[in-house]
């Protein structure tokens, strides 16, 4: 029994030499596309409502996406806390000698994860890792809707909704050491999932549904997500 202590304790004291860690803190700037697909589709359903002509301004492009992470290395693996805010939107509008008429959707979610990545190859200086993020959504969505005919203004609404879910996202990070810095390119795709739709902020009873189906409707932070980031390491 004393020799498989012994034994034990050894191997712990040689993993930690072999295996030491590092601890580094960094931040991203990445972009991202948003498939948000059944909020186009309220979109579609707006125009096709409408008794006049209106186009779709935006409807929910690629936009820049912000992120913060505090990672521990040990060995091959690179596991820690990270935080990410997107956001993205959208409007609808028609306006001429009679009048003006907008329909805006603005989105943007918090997202804590948990990040993990495993070193694949490193060549000279640059390193090439397979990484994955889990984590939370917290999503917020604030509709505004005006419609002015002549002076006269008809409508100037907004409604602010809420939604959780999670997501996954697995992508590649490149990075090599610059300096007192790390920099790296991370490439991936973000999976959203989740029953969860959206609620008015004030009443959880009050969903946002699609006026045509009944059916409630969810965000789609679905879709590719690339940025440059720079750690440092204590």
């Amino acid at each position: 029994m004393k020799r498989v202590i012994l034994l034990l304790l050894l191997l712990i004291f040689y993993s930690r030499g072999v295996y030491s860690q590092q601890v580094s803190i960094g931040f991203q700037l990445g972009t991202g596309t948003y498939s948000m697909s059944q909020l186009k589709t309220i979109n579609d359903l707006v125009k096709h409502d409408l008794p006049f002509d209106t186009k779709t301004v935006a409807n929910f492009p690629p936009f820049l996406n912000y992120s913060a992470a505090f990672l521990i290395r040990t060995g091959i693996v690179n596991t820690g806390l990270v935080y990410t805010f997107q956001s993205t939107g959208s409007r609808v509008s028609g306006k001429d000698y009679s009048g003006e008429y907008r329909f805006d959707m603005v989105i943007y979610s918090s997202a804590p994860g948990i990040y993990c990545a495993i070193d694949l190859l490193q060549q000279d200086k640059l390193l090439i890792s397979f990484y994955s993020v889990f984590g939370t959504l917290f999503s917020n969505l604030k509709t505004s809707e005006f419609l002015r005919i002549q002076e006269t203004r008809i409508m100037d609404e907004t409604l602010k909704f809420k939604d959780f879910n999670f997501f996954a996202e697995p992508g590649f990070y490149i990075s090599r050491p610059v300096k007192f810095l790390n920099i790296g390119f991370n490439a991936g795709y973000s999976i959203q999932f989740g029953n969860q739709s959206f609620y008015y902020r004030g009443n959880k009873n009050i969903k946002l549904v699609n006026p045509v189906t009944g059916n409630p409707v969810k965000p789609g932070w679905n879709g590719l997500r690339a940025g440059l980031s720079a750690f440092y390491t204590f």
